[in-house]
């Protein structure tokens, strides 16, 4: 089993941000599936990685120039994400894209929607492009609030590099405010607060609602570090780290066999892969995951 908390959907219009960006980067060729831009291409890249159940954290928010970075618009549907989601239960798990700045719909009326609607349970935002806020900002409240009252988990980009306007958008501080003011909300720390690693891992050990994946930046600066605090278990984090890929970022067959090669402690692996994102997500009761597993 692997869970992989950021692998985004690859077909049609919905991957047209992430063509743009790997065009960019000249990358593009490396991913199969956006090549055929199909639901059955999507399911047999990741398939062929191991990866059982795909999260897609594809966003809908106004895009931003953040740095040297301009970032454009995300625009996948989260109807479409809820329509893979019911053609692939326990496969595939829509991530609600929610534009906190209110530009592309309301945000609380969106979250309504999508859980009573479109049985969706998981959202994404990011703040620090639009409306331009830390995500302690008193201005994301309400959406916390909505969130923790349906029960929902939330995925918070907090990349350094590329999540707002200064570097500090990333500092777990923001984090824990919101861990304190919502304590039964689910928070997963996309890019894990790169590159403020010790902070991070810290709070994650203090606070039981706090998630990390680094994707990618586990091999950046800090690599070491989340080796280290995983396989000596400190205050417990070997469960609060998550497994994401970023697909479709990074080619996702090397990327799990690189993740999986590295010097890991025997019974760790299990965790990172699956059991961890069975807590964060809430998934140990939802029927259709369930029966797919079985």
């Amino acid at each position: 089993m692997i869970i992989d908390v950021r692998c985004r959907f690859t077909g049609g219009k919905s991957a047209d941000y992430y063509r743009t960006q790997l065009k960019k980067s000249g990358r593009l060729a490396l991913i199969e599936s956006l090549k055929e831009g199909t639901e059955e291409s999507f399911f047999n890249e990741i398939e062929k990685a191991g990866v059982t159940t795909a999260v897609s954290a594809s966003g809908l928010n106004p895009g931003a120039r953040l740095g040297k970075y301009i970032l454009p618009d995300r625009t996948t549907l989260n109807d479409e994400l809820a329509e893979i989601q019911k053609r692939n239960p326990g496969r595939f798990i829509a991530c609600g894209g929610i534009d906190v700045s209110n530009t592309f719909h309301n945000s609380i009326d969106e979250i309504q929607r999508c859980v009573h609607n479109l049985n969706i349970k998981v959202f994404g935002i990011e703040p620090g492009r639009a409306p331009g806020c830390n995500p302690s900002d008193a201005r994301l409240f309400a959406v916390y609030n909505i969130l923790q009252e349906l029960n929902c988990t939330v995925i918070i980009q907090t990349s350094g590099l590329k999540g707002g306007t200064y570097l500090n958008y990333a500092h777990p501080d923001h984090i824990e405010i919101v861990s304190e003011k919502f304590p039964d909300l689910r928070i997963i720390c996309a890019h894990g607060c790169y590159p403020y690693v010790r902070e991070a891992i810290a709070i994650a050990m203090r606070r039981n609602n706090i998630w990390l994946s680094p994707e990618g930046y586990l091999w950046h600066l800090g690599h070491e570090d989340w080796l280290r605090a995983i396989n000596k278990n400190f205050e417990g984090f070997s469960k609060k780290f998550l497994f994401g890929s970023a697909f479709p970022l990074t080619p996702i067959k090397t990327f799990v066999e690189n993740f999986i090669k590295l010097p890991w402690e025997d019974d760790v692996l299990p965790k990172l892969l699956y059991r961890n994102a069975l807590d964060a997500l809430n998934l140990h009761d939802n029927k259709d995951f369930i029966e797919f597993y079985r």
